[in-house]
């Protein structure tokens, strides 16, 4: 999907490079948002996947007007912006009846993709944290950015660039590295504008299968598993688009980290990765064995 994309490191990479990220001043956009009940975990606080969707409406937001002039006048030929990668780490719980700004900025402007940089603030002290790839492409693949575009993307560049992210072992694609998996079936309400699933769904996918695991290690309790022990931190990267109807698998891996529980998911149809996350919570009580970790 996104070729030249940087491939996210298995490390929550967010608290090395995302410093930047956490000053209001240094951001050319801020928007305000208050949290919907749908945003809202069992805990009553906003979740770590509804923080994705405030993001993407941020990326949708921003204002590219030479672009949309160029595309309008048909001088762009046909393309499509697709998400590669995006990073999002919670740093504070978010309540609902609060009131926060969402900043966008853009930290890195490539040959043929780029990444926003976001924050979320209370008064002056950041909550959450996320960065993203973004990668226009044509029928072809990725294609190269427009003067146009760049022009855009400079207006709103922050002086903060984001560093590049090292790749993973390859073999991080490989189904059988994964001791657990937990099956999806794609719903209609799932699929977006480009006519595949949506980064959001996506998310929420691993997220189920990180809920399902510790659902099942506590006796699957009604409601789920505490909201306390739910990863704070994601790092996706897609792969490939996810096509709808279809059913995929998430596989799953738990390993103990310095600070918590580490998941290593990859999102697989058949036998072929078409996604991969990284995401980070606390430890709990689990009692982990070592058939549960990347193999």
């Amino acid at each position: 999907m996104a070729h030249d994309a940087p491939v996210l490191p298995a490390g929550p990479s967010l608290g090395v490079d995302g410093d930047g990220l956490t000053d209001p001043a240094a951001f050319p956009v801020s928007r305000p948002l208050t949290p919907r009940y749908a945003d809202l975990g069992g805990d009553g606080r906003v979740t770590t996947v509804a923080l994705g969707r405030w993001f993407e409406e941020a990326r949708v937001a921003a204002e590219l007007p030479r672009f949309r002039r160029l595309a309008e006048s048909g001088g762009s030929g046909p393309f499509r912006i697709l998400l590669a990668a995006q990073r999002i780490r919670r740093l504070a719980p978010l309540t609902h009846g609060t009131e926060y700004r969402v900043t966008t900025g853009v930290r890195r402007i490539g040959g043929t993709s780029f990444s926003y940089g976001h924050g979320v603030f209370a008064g002056d002290r950041c909550v959450a944290v996320s960065d993203s790839v973004t990668v226009l492409a044509t029928g072809a693949g990725p294609s190269g950015l427009p003067d146009e575009l760049r022009a855009d993307l400079a207006a709103l560049a922050i002086d903060e660039p984001g560093g590049s992210a090292p790749r993973p072992e390859a073999s991080r694609t490989e189904r059988d590295r994964y001791p657990v998996t937990h099956r999806i079936t794609t719903r209609i309400g799932d699929v977006d504008t480009n006519r595949h699933v949506n980064n959001v769904a996506a998310l929420s996918w691993y997220a189920d299968a990180v809920a399902t695991w510790q659902s099942k290690r506590l006796g699957d309790p009604d409601g789920g598993p505490p909201e306390e022990l739910a990863p704070i931190a994601w790092e996706v990267q897609y792969v490939a688009e996810v096509a709808h109807p279809r059913t995929y698998d998430v596989a799953l891996a738990v390993d103990a980290g310095p600070d918590g529980l580490l998941y290593r998911a990859g999102l697989f149809a058949g036998e072929r990765c078409v996604g991969l996350a990284d995401g980070f919570g606390a430890a709990g009580w689990f009692g982990l064995e070592p058939r549960e970790g990347l193999r």
